[in-house]
């Protein structure tokens, strides 16, 4: 189509968090622009980099935690971007000869430097990255600072990117995308508790009870049995468990009474806004998706060292409550089960940060197109079609 932006979004199948946020960037660059932008999502990385990933974040979380502190300095962080680019030069270099973008965005640290030189080579086209950490900004993230526009979704991390030297001209205070479906809220309250009636009943479960929502699929351990065990244990409590690809945790948990398992769905977001409280791993897609339903989050577990970090803001911000032990769960859902107070304060303070998020993602959309306008490369390739 004549005019029309083709943007590339590098990102990493790793688990599911970059690519989710790949795709949020996708349905928010799409909402506000239609078909004027072609939009394609992509991960060159070899296909033994996921088969790591997935080996060592199901079987061994300490040697995952050690590599991740190991790179979280700025010398051994730009080595390894430098080494990363070796692995991956081949294959970027093929998807921009084929996509020809006129801008390419990262959601994955190790793409910053090696799609920078990448686009040097390719007439000069824009790079944008989008920081995929909420509290602590890995040091991956800072080793590129040469990017167009850095866009930074929490106050820590655009601090701590400011701090780094990132120039504040090509820094924006982003706020988190989610993905569209997160934002399909009903338009009242009425509307929305007629819709979690219906979700509710469907499922076999009771209306009027509270509920939780689960996150136990993907990759790495949620520790759903334990949180499951935890919500049974309370009087008056039920659960929708989302199993994912997980097919023995969800035979595990078919028929059981206060429980509806579900198999993967790609629209999750009904079943997440029809819960009281959702509760997971401390991951901060899961985690902003929770916000920007107006749900309070309960972490139940993370990956040590990538996720510690998030525990924090979830306090700081007043987006839910950690509780890491099965005592700490049960006291926590049998006091939130009777009486309300406690999650009406929270739910208060989680609407207060999803108001901010929403204005602060409104200003990506501009910012890139902006960025597109302003740039040669970019202008040249939309003026000749």
């Amino acid at each position: 189509m004549p005019g029309q932006k083709r943007i590339v979004i590098l990102t990493s199948l790793t688990g599911g968090g970059h690519l989710s946020l790949a795709e949020a960037l996708r349905d928010l660059l799409t909402s506000a622009w239609g078909s004027q932008v072609a939009i394609t999502i992509t991960d060159p990385q070899p296909q033994i980099v996921g088969w790591h990933y997935r080996m060592v974040s199901r079987y061994a979380l300490r040697l995952w935690s050690a590599e991740f502190a190991l790179l979280d300095s700025p010398k051994r962080a730009r080595l390894a971007q430098r080494a990363f680019a070796r692995l991956t030069r081949r294959a970027l270099d093929a998807t921009l000869d084929a996509a020809a973008p006129d801008l390419v965005i990262s959601t994955y640290p190790f793409f910053s430097y090696v799609a920078f030189e990448a686009l040097r080579r390719h007439g000069e086209r824009p790079l944008a990255l989008l920081l995929s950490d909420p509290d602590h900004v890995h040091a991956t993230w800072l080793a590129e600072r040469r990017a167009a526009v850095t866009l930074a979704p929490t106050r820590e991390t655009y601090q701590q990117a400011r701090a780094a030297g990132f120039a504040s001209v090509r820094l924006l205070l982003s706020g988190w995308p989610v993905r569209g479906q997160f934002l399909a809220t009903s338009a009242t309250p009425e509307a929305a508790q007629a819709e979690r009636e219906r979700t509710l009943t469907a499922l076999g479960l009771d209306p009027s009870r509270f509920t939780l929502f689960l996150q136990g699929g993907g990759e790495g351990s949620a520790h759903a049995g334990r949180s499951i065990a935890s919500a049974r244990a309370v009087s008056g409590a039920q659960v929708i468990l989302a199993a994912g690809s997980n097919r023995e945790l969800l035979a595990r948990y078919q028929g059981v009474p206060s429980v509806a398992a579900l198999p993967y769905t790609a629209n999750i977001a009904p079943y997440m806004a029809a819960a009281d409280v959702i509760m997971g791993k401390a991951g901060p897609n899961t985690l902003f998706e929770a916000v920007m339903l107006g749900k309070p989050f309960i972490a139940t577990t993370y990956i040590p060292g990538q996720e510690s970090p998030n525990l924090a803001f979830i306090q700081r911000h007043g987006l839910g409550w950690v509780a890491l032990t099965a005592a700490q769960r049960h006291t926590l859902l049998a006091r939130l089960v009777r009486t309300g107070e406690a999650l009406d304060a929270m739910s208060a303070s989680v609407n207060a940060y999803r108001q901010w998020n929403l204005q602060a993602t409104a200003s990506i959309a501009p910012a890139l197109r902006a960025l597109l306008e302003s740039h040669p490369a970019s202008r040249a390739s939309t003026e000749g079609g």
